[in-house]
């Protein structure tokens, strides 16, 4: 009996280990936006998602405490950061607990830079960061980190980012991040579309990940239709100071063409386009849909022109080839 006990126990703790190990990347607690310093390790000169997260709320979003999805103000509470759910009509959707707290997200989540990786096949993301120095970096990039309600966090996960249907509303009629989990799709708040899009940017040139064609386009779409703004600028120069190194999309912000990443100019149309945008929660729907079709063709008809701009300067400026005479015939040419 006590030998088959024995083997009942070695069969149960590798089902233990898998259930506590994290393959999605998800580790809530390791989240947690903390006012404490970290504690010294071994790796403390090396690359740490503890002393980011710290630099991040003592420095970076010390004069900025508003949470990235919501729109909500948070405040220090104890040694904890906690969103005010009434500054911006939040409503938990099932997690109460979670929600109220303040997590730093990722916006490229770990599962995406990490589960290619064989540390993450080993044991996840905890795993990876004790013995893959790469993650370690790419984990605690501060361009990558923004400060987000815990149940939204939570909620997102490994989700990739685009365009959801409707408007759910699960977390409150004021808060504008919708997250279907039939598709398996988050999308923010569209103030916060070109952030998202230059950090996808920076990562993929950075740790060069790699990005799907529709994802390119979603961006760069993202990109244009939200410029950089002076939070986003201020947030990149203290990031800058602490770490190092900026994100060269937005210090260096231009729009970009959606088919090939080339930086284009702004015309009229464009900037028409941007009000209309920007303004149609109070605009007729089929003006807004009918501006933006109108829009499209432009961009088409604008695509096809530049290409015949370049198709014919480059034909004046090659050199044509002399083609050669004919040469004449004679009388002692022709045959006898």
């Amino acid at each position: 009996m006590p030998r088959y006990f024995a083997l009942l126990c070695c069969l149960a703790i590798p089902n233990a280990l898998a259930e506590t190990t994290d393959y999605t990347g998800d580790l809530p607690d390791e989240d947690i936006a903390s006012l404490e310093a970290p504690a010294l390790t071994a790796r403390s000169l090396d690359y740490s998602f503890s002393q980011s997260k710290w630099v991040l709320a003592q420095k970076v979003y010390k004069d900025h405490r508003l949470a990235f999805y919501s729109g909500c103000q948070f405040r220090a509470q104890q040694k904890l950061l906690a969103p005010d759910w009434k500054s911006c009509g939040y409503q938990a959707r099932k997690n109460p607990e979670r929600a109220k707290r303040i997590e730093w997200e990722h916006v490229v989540p770990a599962w995406v830079f990490g589960h290619q990786l064989k540390c993450w096949q080993q044991g996840g993301r905890a795993h990876c960061r004790d013995t893959n120095a790469q993650f370690r970096q790419m984990e605690a990039d501060m361009h990558n980190l923004v400060p987000a309600i815990g149940e939204l966090n939570g909620d997102r996960s490994n989700l990739p980012y685009g365009m959801v249907k409707g408007e759910p509303r699960a977390y409150g009629a004021k808060v504008n991040m919708e997250i279907d989990f039939k598709t398996r799709t988050a999308e923010p708040p569209d103030q916060v579309y070109g952030d998202i899009a230059r950090i996808n940017f920076y990562m993929r040139e950075r740790y060069h990940l790699s990005l799907s064609s529709q994802q390119l386009q979603l961006f760069t779409a993202w990109n244009n239709l939200d410029p950089v703004d002076a939070w986003e600028q201020q947030r990149n120069e203290l990031i800058r100071q602490a770490q190092g190194n900026d994100n060269p999309y937005v210090t260096h912000y231009q729009r970009l063409d959606t088919k090939n990443l080339e930086p284009v100019q702004r015309d009229w149309v464009d900037e028409l386009y941007l009000i209309i945008f920007n303004q149609r929660a109070n605009l007729p729907y089929f003006v807004f849909a009918f501006a933006t079709l109108g829009y499209l063709v432009y961009l088409q008809y604008r695509r096809s022109r530049v290409k015949k701009q370049k198709t014919a300067t480059s034909t004046a400026t090659t050199t044509p080839t002399q083609r050669k005479k004919p040469r004449s015939t004679s009388k002692t040419d022709k045959p006898q």
